[in-house]
């Protein structure tokens, strides 16, 4: 059974990732700053801190937290063909069309009753002849969209791997965000993990030309980080 860690260092091995792709470079941001990207309390984010600066991530240096290790190698948001070459398998658990209601409407800036089409996959890694789940993957998008596609295609290939290939030259907008988030009791069964888990929810509103296209990833950290 995958070992769901707390919120402190879900957030700490996210804080890791921001440094591995450079987002953060000498330093990273202030407790303060840290508390409301993360909307959580001080407390948690010094937690947090705590152990990064245990493991030499970083170290704090005054009032500043300075970086002073070097950087790993994530595969923690596969978008757009990123890290392609892992032997990555994909099994679609939903693929529906719905009417949006006045929530999903709000997040993809479409009418009501805009149908919807979701699709919802479970991303599988096969390393040394183990598997390790990594996330659970939702996507939402007009029903009208053409997406140049099957959706068979997606047991080998990310949805983003195949959009990149179908719709190469299209212009994108990006939008995202991260948050920690409780897993319902179907989602701890699809992810092997203990009930009331917390688990790291990153949440991308993408934009191809005028498309919107909502994309969720609720990742297992221990599973995501490819050293």
């Amino acid at each position: 059974m995958v070992n769901i860690i707390n919120k402190s260092e879900l957030i700490a091995k996210d804080i890791e990732y921001q440094i591995s792709k450079n987002i953060y470079l000498k330093t990273i941001p202030s407790e303060r700053d840290l508390a409301k990207i993360y909307s959580v309390s001080r407390d948690t984010i010094r937690q947090a801190l705590k152990y990064l600066q245990n493991i030499g991530i970083i170290s704090l240096n005054t009032t500043k937290y300075e970086i002073n290790q070097p950087k790993k190698d994530y595969d923690w948001f596969e978008i757009f063909g990123k890290n392609s070459n892992l032997n990555i398998s994909n099994h679609v658990l939903k693929n529906k069309i719905i009417e949006a209601d006045k929530k999903l409407s709000l997040k993809l800036e479409v009418p009501l009753a805009t149908l919807i089409h979701i699709l919802v996959y479970k991303r599988i890694l096969k390393e040394n002849s183990i598997s390790k789940i990594l996330s659970l993957d939702y996507i939402f998008f007009p029903d009208n969209f053409e997406i140049g596609f099957s959706i068979k295609e997606i047991g080998k290939c990310s949805f983003w791997e195949l959009i990149s290939k179908t719709k190469k030259g299209m212009k994108i907008k990006d939008y995202q965000s991260v948050s920690v988030d409780l897993l319902s009791d179907k989602e701890c069964k699809e992810l092997m993990a203990p009930l009331k888990s917390y688990i790291l929810k990153r949440t991308s509103l993408i934009f191809l030309d005028k498309t919107p296209i909502l994309f969720i990833s609720k990742k297992i950290p221990e599973n995501n980080v490819l050293v």
